[in-house]
């Protein structure tokens, strides 16, 4: 009768663990969770921060090369300045 008894003190008590550990695996798992719905949060922000960044530099190469193109026109401008100032230069010569 006395090893029925320590047999089911034994059992007794590893089921008290067992229930202990399932609601710390229990607590684990909610805060996990918690954790990753938090992180799913951050990458989805990241995202929108990342398309406005990628937008931006869109925005950025397209002025650039409004700008390079309006450089272009004045290098143009210049060039047909200095062809225009060579040709009165070449007149004065013939005359």
């Amino acid at each position: 009768m006395n090893l029925v008894a320590e047999h089911l003190q034994k059992l007794e008590a590893k089921i008290r663990q067992l229930a202990e550990d399932h609601q710390k695996n229990k607590t684990e798992k909610d805060l996990l969770i918690r954790q990753s719905v938090i992180q799913q949060r951050i990458i989805e922000q990241q995202k929108i921060e990342i398309e406005n960044l990628n937008k931006q530099v869109q925005a950025l190469k397209i002025a650039k090369s409004v700008e390079s193109n309006q450089e272009t026109g004045k290098v143009k401008d210049k060039i047909q300045d200095l062809v225009r100032e060579i040709d009165r230069c070449i007149e004065l010569l013939n005359k």
